[in-house]
Formats: C-alpha cells, structure tokens, sequence
C-alpha cells in the first residue's frame, strides 16, 4: 500500500495554512469610511498624504510616490532616471517579468546578469562584466526578499555612474545591515498586489530621496499634477494616470499598523524552519539574513540525493502532502520569447545564465512566506515532516 499521498497515500496535511489577507475591523472600517467621504480618488487627501509620509519615515527617505501597481513604479523610476531609447538596464534573470519588461516599456534594452547560488540575487560581479558604454541602470532585485549584496552594487553604479533602482516588490521590511531596502539604491520600487507582504489588491510605491527626483516624479501621477505642486513649484506635469484610489490607501495604512508583528512572526518562524530543512540531505536552505522578510521562503533540492527524482515531481508529491509550493522564476519566461514583447534588435534564445537556469529547471523550491511563515511551529513542522516523509518513501516516485 503506498505511503505517498501522490501515490494514493494519506496526506501528511490536510488542515490550511493561515488565510491571507489578513482582514480586521480597522480595514473594514477604514474603508467604510472612504465609502461615506465621496473622496475616492484623484485628490491628493489628508489620508494619502499620511500615508505617504509613514511609508517615506518607516524607509528613511525624503519621499514615496503612491501609484497604481508595482509594475508603473518600475517604469516612473527609470522615466524619472531619464532612461530611454539607445541605454541598457541590467536586470537578473531570476525575477517577475515586470523587472524586465519595464525597461522595455520606456524603450531601454535588458541586458541579464546571472545570479549568485546562495540567495539568487544578482551577481555584483555579472554587473561588472555586462556594463557596456550603453549602461545606464541597473534592478536589483531582493527576490523573495532575500538580500542583494547592495555595497557592491553600490560601489559599482558610482565607479560607472549609473541608477540603481531597487525592485522590492517581494521585500517590504527586509533590511540591508540595518537599512531598509528600498532606500538604498536611488529608487526603491514596491508592489501591493494581492499576495505581497503590504496589500490593498493592488498598488505600488516608488521611495527616494530630493537628490534622485528629477522633475518627472509626482507629475507623472495625473492630470492635475496636485502631487508636484506639493513638493516644489515648477513640476512638469505630463498628464500620464498612474495614480492609487484612496480605498487602497485605506487598507495599506491598516496593514501598516501589523507589518511589523507580521514581519517578526516570518522571521521567527524562518529561523525555526531553517535548522530541520537543513538536517535533510539533499536539501539546502538558502543563505538567510536575520534581518530579511519573507514574501518566500526559498531551499534547493538535489535530486541525486533523492533518486533521481526530478524537481517537478518531488514537487508534485510536496503539494500532495499537503504544502502548496512554487517554482523560481527565470529569463526562459514565455514574455520574452513573444514578438510582442521582444525588445527591438534582441533576442533571448542564446542567453544563458547557468546558475539561474540550473535553478528554476533544477533546484530551486520556494512556498508562500508571506502567509505560511505566519503559521505556528506546529505548521513549520508539518514542512520538515512532509519532506521527510517523500525521502523516506522515495521508491514510490522513481
């Protein structure tokens, strides 16, 4: 009789993981109260402006532009840098497909630098070696929330004077000896999507300081330029609409009131987890920081060590077990081999990144830190338990 649920087995889990969002009175509330106001939208309200002003004080920067998606951050930062046509940005492969097609979008090519092995950030020495006399930018990005190595990269945009520009989408609250990400770089770029650590369905940030906001920053936003004129006279106001809808303000500046008890509670949990994932051979934790937050909680899986088996289908069998679970993204995405998204004159398909592909076709096994590590040690344990269990009953998958 077979022991795997993925064989007809038992399922080592049956009950949920703690539901996300989190949903309380105070956003109920608030957003009741957004309802009676009649001010939805499109003025730049007292409520908008607290936010903003937190969000700017929790990141220690001189500023944070509200608007309506991650992905629109990514692109107000690189048109505010000045990057268009004819300048390369260098991304890493290992990322969303936002990070790669905001360059494109402003007219930028993307230049892939590969990752390093132990946290699947970008490599500070791939930068290096892919800036040419065309590099204008560079996108970090703090996958999962582990923790790009932003000295270096640092030191390098001054040595070639170029824009960083921070993709934390999946990183509220980590911080970078002691700094927190998004204020680091000249821009700090954040998503409020549904499944990110801060949410309000939708919604994006973009944080910098007086010296990296060049003229584009607030008006941009829309057509009244209201942000700009709050900042300093003279904004140009382009009339683009990228703006946020005041019942997202309402929820974020509720999530904010928790973000940090929910932070501690990821890492405490992480920090648990670690030492039992460790102790299976065969699998490998990636190389956390005390101070990072956990959008996903990412290990590698060697499968020599377990028969053979591959990836997928380890994974297949984890699922069944009962830990829902993800893949790591990589620059094989289908986006980038679409006409429609193909950057002019480029072409993908002899791109090769070796330690990012070896991860998302190999290695690399991530689950939902944002809700998961908000569980209890019990559930940290129903992890460690379910791996085991597959390596023990190994057989029944080869």
């Amino acid at each position: 009789m077979a022991e795997l649920a993925l064989k007809g087995g038992q399922a080592l889990r049956t009950r949920p993981f703690p539901k996300w969002p989190v949903v309380t009175e105070d956003e109920v509330n608030a957003v009741m109260e957004v309802v009676e106001s009649g001010k939805w939208g499109h003025v730049f309200t007292e409520r908008t402006e607290r936010f903003c002003d937190r969000y700017a004080e929790y990141h220690g920067v001189d500023y944070a532009i509200p608007v309506s998606n991650g992905s629109t951050a990514l692109e107000v930062a690189l048109r505010n840098a000045g990057i268009g046509p004819g300048d390369e940005v260098i991304t890493p492969p290992s990322t969303w497909v936002a990070t790669n097609l905001a360059p494109l979008i402003v007219g930028a090519d993307v230049v892939f630098a590969d990752v390093l092995p132990d946290t699947y950030c970008i490599d500070p020495d791939k930068i290096e070696e892919a800036i040419t006399a065309c590099t204008r930018a560079v996108i970090p990005v703090h996958i999962g929330g582990y923790l790009c190595e932003m000295d270096r990269i640092m030191e390098i945009a001054r040595e070639h004077d170029l824009v960083v520009i921070e993709d934390c989408a999946q990183a509220h609250g980590s911080r970078y000896k002691g700094q927190v990400v998004g204020s680091i770089g000249h821009f700090g770029c954040f998503s409020f999507e549904k499944s990110k650590l801060i949410t309000a369905g939708e919604g994006g940030m973009v944080t910098t300081n007086a010296e990296s906001l060049g003229d584009l920053a607030f008006g941009i936003l829309g057509v009244e330029g209201r942000q700009g004129q709050r900042l300093a006279d003279g904004r140009i106001n382009i009339g683009w609409n990228y703006r946020m809808t005041e019942f997202q303000i309402a929820v974020l500046l509720a999530q904010l009131d928790r973000f940090d008890e929910q932070r501690e509670k990821r890492i405490e949990n992480a920090e648990y987890l670690k030492p039992g994932l460790a102790a299976i051979d065969g699998i490998e934790p990636l190389r956390q920081s005390p101070e990072q937050n956990y959008y996903s909680y990412i290990f590698k899986y060697d499968a020599t060590r377990f028969k053979d088996v591959p990836k997928q289908r380890f994974m297949e069998a984890l699922e069944a077990e009962g830990i829902p679970l993800f893949s790591s993204p990589s620059h094989q995405h289908p986006a980038y081999r679409s006409p429609k998204f193909r950057w002019p004159g480029k072409s993908y398909s002899d791109v090769f990144c070796p330690v990012a592909e070896k991860a998302f076709e190999q290695e690399a096994i991530g689950f939902q830190g944002t809700w998961i590590l908000l569980g209890e040690k019990e559930d940290m344990d129903d992890i460690v338990n379910a791996i085991l269990k597959i390596r023990e009953n190994i057989e029944e998958l080869v």
